[in-house]
């Protein structure tokens, strides 16, 4: 499974996150991203390219940041014959 990229979710990630696919998985252009972190829970974020960049944004990205701001979030490439993206989220202790 292949590592996307990675992010201290903050309170700016609400809005979008800024990534660069280090994997070079995702596609160009729009597109809806269907992520899972334990394949109980489903979310579809919106994802757009420009140029080597990509954002996630969206209501529903902005659903999913706001209880899990200070988390350690990793998204990972679709593995073969998958239609989603899997997702690593580790929350801080306080």
């Amino acid at each position: 499974m292949g590592q996307i990229d990675a992010v201290n979710l903050v309170a700016n990630h609400v809005h979008r996150w800024r990534l660069r696919d280090s994997s070079g998985t995702l596609p160009a252009g729009r597109i809806v991203l269907r992520v899972t972190e334990d394949e109980k829970q489903w979310w579809r974020f919106e994802c757009r390219s420009e140029g080597d960049m990509h954002y996630i944004t969206g209501t529903e990205w902005s659903r999913f940041v706001q209880p899990r701001i200070d988390a350690r979030l990793t998204l990972y490439a679709q593995q073969d014959g998958e239609n989603f993206n899997r997702m690593k989220v580790i929350m801080r202790r306080n």
